[in-house]
């Protein structure tokens, strides 16, 4: 999973599933990245689910499995939760809903001009929603929070 220990790490989720073909080239990266602007600002390598459950590259792993390991990971190893919403998912909405049922702090990263839904906006433990128009600002502002307050938030010692 996400770590080999019982350190609570961060946790990226965003669309897989059913995405257009215009996107499914720069979606992964796109993850990953931010996953690497997370251990290099804090230290920790998150949880990236395609990493480890990729529909495709991961197929053969049951939906329960996936349910199961996924949610074990959100409850008990994460510190919090970046929520990616660049299109309509099933997934990361749970994810999202799991997290905030759980009072994990949460970051949602949304193209600027994206809808988002107010059921998700509504989710109390949100700590910061940033607005971005590129993927470079996105990860710019994401390294910036994790500097700030929030980084106090998801670790005993802070950044």
């Amino acid at each position: 999973m996400g770590n080999n220990n019982d350190e609570k790490v961060p946790y990226i989720c965003g669309p897989l599933t059913e995405l257009p073909l215009e996107m499914q080239g720069w979606v992964r990266p796109f993850y990953s990245r931010i996953a690497d602007v997370c251990q290099e600002t804090i230290g920790k390598r998150p949880f990236v689910p395609h990493e480890h459950f990729d529909p495709i590259i991961h197929a053969k792993f049951l939906p329960r499995e996936v349910y199961e390991k996924e949610v074990k990971q959100i409850r008990e190893k994460t510190s919090i939760l970046i929520v990616v919403a660049i299109a309509p998912s099933w997934g990361g909405g749970i994810e999202a809903g799991i997290a905030g049922l759980d009072k994990i702090p949460i970051i949602l990263l949304r193209p600027i001009g994206k809808a988002v839904s107010r059921f998700l906006l509504g989710i109390p433990s949100i700590i910061c929603q940033i607005a971005y128009d590129s993927q470079e600002s996105a990860l710019s502002v994401l390294k910036n929070m994790l500097k700030s307050e929030v980084a106090k938030q998801i670790s005993p010692q802070g950044a």
